[in-house]
């Protein structure tokens, strides 16, 4: 979905998927889990889950991965501000 104001696009992980955390591909961005448990992997090997119904934002934090900690899919909406000279 791409309103003007707003970009939203939506991440599926398949049960036990990973993807590695690249931080541009973050930025700005605020995140829902709209279905499944998403499970964050920081640098430092320390784990934090997120149950549906989380929004969070991963600026700042030494993510290293996101993965899918449950036995659904894992849905995610990322929605980024757009600047005004976009």
């Amino acid at each position: 979905m791409d309103t003007g104001r707003v970009r939203r696009r939506t991440v599926i992980l398949r049960p036990g998927d990973g993807l590695e955390y690249v931080a541009a591909d973050w930025a700005d961005t605020l995140v829902v889990v709209e279905r499944g448990q998403l499970e964050l992997e920081c640098q430092s090997g320390c784990r934090a889950q997120f149950a549906a119904g989380a929004v969070l934002t991963m600026v700042g934090l030494p993510v290293r991965r996101l993965h899918n900690a449950g036995s659904q899919p894992l849905v995610l909406s990322a929605i980024t501000r757009r600047s005004a000279d976009r």
